[in-house]
């Protein structure tokens, strides 16, 4: 290289191109080939190739994958994203380690000598296949200069770098002097040709609102708008369509984590279900709905609904079902395959996947992101068969991946690129008419550093720390006011997405100083002392900004949904104004139009409806009427109830079909091995039931539920051997049918009794109601008290049905069993008539009704027809009568909650 030219430092290409495309406009056509103008790796590089030893600066991807193989035999390094912090760790410190730094492992700590032994053999393998980092690289250059082996050149620094120990050395030996790349004190005032403006949002969701507006303000004079935001893929999906709509070319250009794209998303599902995750389903659910397995919206459902509603479904069967139904899923699970067993990536398999992307995504943005994605894979693929690393080197890798970005929409129009924060690095002076900062927030522009171990082990070595965050802030913040031609916007929001109070960078304060300090010198200049005094007012509503800002400052809430949430942002067309919503009382909706009823137009319920509206109307609403429950197949409570009614009523019904009566003291030792033999057939054949009405053990906690349950059981009957020797067992799961016309309290009835035991020769019955636990079910009545609606109300409305249906007995009580009971006082609860049944033992007196039985049950059923009087007014009110009735409602945000 001649060392006559003259040569300038750059951070990007992009600047040093632009700065030689302005040398070449101000100074006339060949003006700007008198100066080389490089990147500090393009110096590097170019040295290298002249200069060097003969071997090959390591590229990027060589070193993601060389220090993923590196790191795979290390213990310390095994978390995720390890191999890629390590990766940048060797690059900034290969001449360190170079001499020999750490070598003898003084004063390090066990895991950093362990992170220390990673490295070295990373750079053993460097070594070993000929090739050097540009760090170790610059530094070997440097002393090729202090030898004299190397001429001296002419090198300026234009710009602020995050140069490596060796590039300091070879910048340092070279004599490079510095020309405009001084330590910003403070962010510096905008050219007085371009005009500040300031953004405020209540919220983040009030935020793109006011982007759109001001893009589209802008758009009939500015050529070109660059919209700067953390996260561009996410902003461009909200904006995207409005934009486009409007006329605006949209491009897009950043980096995008490889798992925010459908590609790297659709890849992560597939490899848990191959590793059979114990989230399985959730991946499987996800991979259904994502735009690359070609499913529609109807399909991903159907599938979602068939996978969660069989629970003995393991990975491999869900894998069957995608595979069946989606190509890409094909695909994807050879080249998961294949990197897990460490062989060869199928080019078939990519292939097919090339295609499926250019099918999949119609719109040219989201398109342009997803073959990004795709090309990532495939240059890690190929960068690992040109070094001979295993495949399996990858997987790591792409967990922590991202993938740059860079493509438009087609048509013509006024541009609107939105970009990643990267950007900013990049951005040459006067290239843009607008710039727009989409969040100026602590948040994006903070001046925190995240420390991690190898922070630690940079301090125990003393190797330099990187620039501080403080000195790259500043500078990116002012290169974006330097790119605006005419308009520079920032925009705050006071709260994050999640409703966190959100606070702006102190870079929006030293601007705002800066801008302000600078506008009032301008406004005495000219002789306008009060324009210059508002600027020295601040305006503390307003983030603090001086007048003149805060006063043209766009502000937005988030009240005005359609605006804020609508596809294309437009103003609101027309408003209907509408009765302040009351909780707990539907007004618009017919509350009887949904649900059943008979031709004369009376409600049909259930006695457990009954009961659950009377213990909290607004959670029997939420539960029975907006069913919110999920489609999965469970193991909980309510199928452990289930499976323990229909081993009871299966076995009373086979006694009874042998003529045995009763379980009594003198048959129970007979008759408690037949009931455990019961439980074993029973859950035998639960897995080739219908999916939702079975009770199956998928794992060995639930196989032990099962073992408990089967002992609580037969525990159970060796108790009901005691209850009352003149009752048996007459009816089991006895259906009351709305065709039996049974009334009840102003509603026609359906539902299904567990049990009836009669006493024939009294001409007498009971009510038999299987609860896990009877605790807290008694509803007894003490002499000269006057009836009260009990919490439990059941077992009484049954009682009250069957002695209409022609029964023929008298009702002498409605107990709830506790079949999980662990002595005998705690078998019985509820309601009976001590003179015509006696509990015993088995239940407390609390459950005595001191009052006639038959009229019990007819003042019980006139306390329950008031409340439902209530229901056909559209009454939902949340009243709890217990805690209990909150226990278990899904309406979690409920505001009267009492447990």
């Amino acid at each position: 290289m001649p060392t006559t030219v003259p040569i300038k430092l750059y951070r990007t290409t992009e600047r040093a191109n632009a700065a030689a495309k302005a040398a070449a406009t101000e100074a006339g056509a060949g003006a700007a080939f008198g100066t080389r103008r490089l990147t500090a790796a393009g110096l590097v590089e170019e040295l290298w190739e002249l200069w060097g030893d003969g071997r090959a600066l390591v590229r990027a991807d060589e070193r993601q994958v060389l220090m993923a193989r590196a790191a795979a035999g290390c213990g310390a390094a095994e978390t995720p994203g390890a191999p890629s912090v390590l990766a940048a760790f060797a690059a900034e410190h290969a001449a360190a380690f170079a001499e020999g730094i750490g070598r003898d492992g003084d004063g390090l700590a066990p895991l950093q000598r362990e992170l220390v032994a990673c490295l070295r053999s990373y750079y053993d393998d460097l070594s070993a296949r000929n090739l050097i980092e540009p760090d170790a690289a610059a530094a070997r250059l440097a002393s090729m200069v202090a030898a004299g082996r190397l001429p001296v050149m002419e090198v300026a620094v234009l710009d602020f770098l995050d140069a490596s120990e060796g590039l300091r050395s070879l910048l340092a030996a070279l004599g490079a002097r510095a020309e405009g790349a001084a330590d910003l004190a403070t962010v510096p005032p905008l050219p007085r040709d371009v005009q500040p403006s300031v953004l405020i949002a209540a919220g983040a969701a009030a935020m793109p609102e006011l982007l759109l507006e001001t893009i589209a303000r802008d758009g009939g004079k500015a050529e070109n708008t660059l919209v700067v935001s953390a996260d561009p893929a996410g902003l461009l999906r909200v904006l995207g369509a409005s934009l486009a709509a409007a006329g605006f070319q949209v491009a897009l250009r950043g980096a995008v984590p490889w798992d925010a794209t459908a590609l790297g998303r659709a890849w992560e599902c597939v490899r848990r279900l191959e590793e059979g995750s114990p989230h399985w389903l959730a991946a499987a659910t996800d991979f259904a709905y994502n735009p690359l397995s070609g499913l529609d919206d109807r399909k991903a459902r159907e599938i979602n609904g068939r996978l969660r509603a069989d629970r003995l479904l393991l990975a491999e069967d869900a894998a069957g079902i995608l595979a069946a139904e989606s190509r890409s899923y094909e695909a994807l699970v050879r080249v998961v395959r294949a990197m897990a067993r460490g062989e060869s990536v199928p080019s078939d398999a990519l292939e097919a996947l090339s295609g499926i992307v250019g099918s999949a995504f119609p719109g040219a943005l989201e398109r342009a992101v997803e073959r990004a994605a795709l090309d990532r894979l495939r240059a890690l693929v190929q960068t690992a068969e040109e070094l001979g690393a295993s495949s399996r080197a990858l997987l790591p890798m792409l967990a922590d991946a991202t993938v740059r970005i860079e493509g438009s929409s087609d048509g013509e129009g006024p541009v609107c690129e939105i970009a990643g924060t990267a950007v900013l690095d990049s951005l040459a002076p006067k290239s843009w008419d607008t710039v727009v900062l989409a969040d100026v927030s602590a948040r994006t522009f903070g001046i925190s550093e995240d420390l991690s171990a190898l922070d630690g082990l940079a301090e125990a070595l003393g190797l330099p720390r990187e620039p501080s965050a403080l000195r790259r802030q500043r500078s990116r913040f002012a290169a974006a006011g330097g790119a605006a031609r005419r308009r520079f916007v920032l925009g705050v929001s006071r709260r994050d997405e999640r409703g966190d109070e959100s606070f702006p960078s102190f870079l929006l304060e030293e601007f705002a100083s800066a801008q302000a300090q600078a506008e009032a010198s301008r406004a005495l200049v000219e002789g306008d002392g009060e324009l210059a005094a508002r600027w020295q007012r601040s305006d503390a509503a307003r983030l603090g900004l001086p007048e003149p800002l805060a006063t043209e400052a766009r502000c937005a809430g988030e009240g005005a949904l359609p605006q804020v949430l609508g596809v294309a942002f437009g103003p609101i067309a027309s408003c209907e104004e509408l009765s302040v919503p009351m909780r707990g009382r539907l007004r618009t909706l017919p509350l009887l139009r949904y649900l059943a009823r008979t031709p004369e137009g009376l409600p049909v319920l259930s006695p457990s409806a009954i009961e659950q509206y009377l213990s909290c109307p607004y959670r029997w609403f939420v539960q029975s009427c907006l069913r919110p429950e999920g489609p999965d197949e469970e193991f909980g409570p309510r199928e452990l109830g289930n499976f323990a009614h229909e081993v009871f009523a299966h076995f009373y019904d086979g006694l009874a079909g042998e003529g045995v009566r009763r379980v009594s003291a003198e048959n129970i030792e007979a008759l408690a091995p037949r009931l455990e033999a019961l439980v074993d057939e029973l859950a035998r054949v639960q897995s080739e039931r219908r999916l939702g009405s079975r009770l199956v053990a998928a794992n060995r906690e639930e196989r032990q539920q099962l073992a408990q349950l089967k002992r609580q059981l037969v525990r159970s009957l060796r108790l009901q051997a005691q209850m009352p020797a003149g009752y048996e067992p007459a009816l089991c799961e006895h259906a009351i049918e709305v065709s039996d016309a049974v009334d009840y309290a102003g509603v026609r009835l359906r539902g299904r009794i567990d049990r009836v035991d009669v006493d024939a020769e009294r001409g007498r019955f009971v009510i038999v109601d299987y609860k896990g636990a009877s605790k807290g079910y008694a509803s007894g009545l003490k002499e000269g008290d006057e009836p009260s609606l009990p919490q439990h109300v059941q077992g009484l409305i049954y009682a009250q049905a069957l002695s209409r249906t022609g029964f023929g007995l008298a009702c002498a009580g409605a107990l709830y069993l506790g079949y999980r009971a662990r002595g005998a006082k705690e078998l019985l609860a509820g309601a009976y008539d001590g003179a015509a049944y006696d509990a015993g033992g088995l239940s407390s007196k609390n459950s005595e009704v001191a009052m006639n039985f038959s009229a019990y049950l007819d003042a019980i059923e006139a306390l329950v027809a008031a409340r439902l009087a209530e229901l056909s007014e559209g009454a939902i009110p949340v009243s709890p009568s217990a805690p209990a009735a909150c226990t278990y409602c899904p309406a979690y945000d409920c505001p009267g909650r009492l447990a």
